[in-house]
């Protein structure tokens, strides 16, 4: 069978202090037959520069020059647009990846597809928690966060972000279903996910961790211990949450999911099913 074409699509901004270590860990992948793509989007630390210096010395890494988008999602919504391969993953800079993570992905992938051949398909893992010296937090970001992927399995119940971009392997299909959004989205991971569900495609999650997530204190999203969320941490956070919810009802919505009513139930439903199965 003829070998697939597999982008790993890096976004950079200033990531020069942690993005050698998140490349090396890709030169390591078991399974070497893809091709890095790089887009930055308008670093001033040193980071264009290390980028060239590795792509004059693999010549799987490429560098996509164009003007810059102003944002992680902007900028993997428009790599994901320019790039054409049988196979996407996300990637960020600043983190470490397990070098099976692209064999792992492929195997679970094409396992998919052959139940369930021309469906859009995505595979994601679970995450080792890290701090900026890769020292461990959690062997776990889905338990650590309290995150139920089992629970969110259809477009209807996906009212919580529960797929972490630079986990994610999706196929031509689940790209292609993709929408360009009308207007700016929260991430492109939750906008990738639910495109997707609303299409019918199916997301399988791969429990394994197989990314180093660092925490570093700058991170764009990051991970928020579970048990630290309490009744005084949300009255705190109370804007911060109307706000999250707020954005990702409006991606559901942009895709047709319903009234502010169902979303609710479903979310609702979801808190039951957690609580349940403590």
């Amino acid at each position: 069978m003829e070998r697939p074409t597999i982008a790993i699509l890096l976004a950079t901004y200033n990531g020069a202090q942690y993005l050698g270590e998140l490349i090396d860990s890709l030169l390591r992948q078991s399974y070497p037959y893809f091709t890095v793509y790089i887009h930055d989007d308008g670093s001033t630390d040193g980071t264009l520069a290390l980028e060239e210096d590795y792509a004059q010395k693999h010549e799987n890494i490429q560098l996509l020059r164009y003007e810059s988008q102003h944002g992680a999602c902007a900028n993997f919504l428009s790599m994901l647009e320019r790039v054409e391969a049988d196979y996407y993953l996300f990637c960020d800079h600043d983190d470490v990846w397990d070098e099976d993570k692209v064999r792992l992905s492929l195997e679970a992938m094409r396992q998919e597809e052959q139940k369930t051949p021309g469906r859009a398909v995505i595979v994601h893992t679970d995450l080792y928690v890290v701090d900026s010296t890769l020292q461990p937090i959690a062997r776990s970001f889905l338990r650590y966060n309290g995150l139920h992927p089992e629970y969110l399995t259809t477009f209807d119940e996906a009212v919580i972000p529960f797929v972490t971009g630079c986990t994610m392997m999706m196929n031509a299909a689940a790209r292609k279903a993709v929408r360009k959004p009308a207007k700016p989205v929260a991430m492109h991971d939750v906008w990738a996910t639910y495109c997707v569900l609303s299409q019918g495609g199916t997301v399988r999650l791969i429990d394994q961790p197989l990314v180093f997530y660092r925490q570093h204190g700058t991170n764009t999203v990051g991970a928020r211990d579970i048990r630290k969320v309490t009744l005084g941490y949300r009255m705190k956070h109370l804007v911060k949450i109307l706000k999250n919810n707020h954005a990702n009802y409006s991606m559901l919505r942009a895709l047709g999911y319903g009234s502010v009513l169902k979303y609710i139930r479903y979310k609702l439903r979801y808190k039951r099913r957690v609580l349940r199965n403590r």
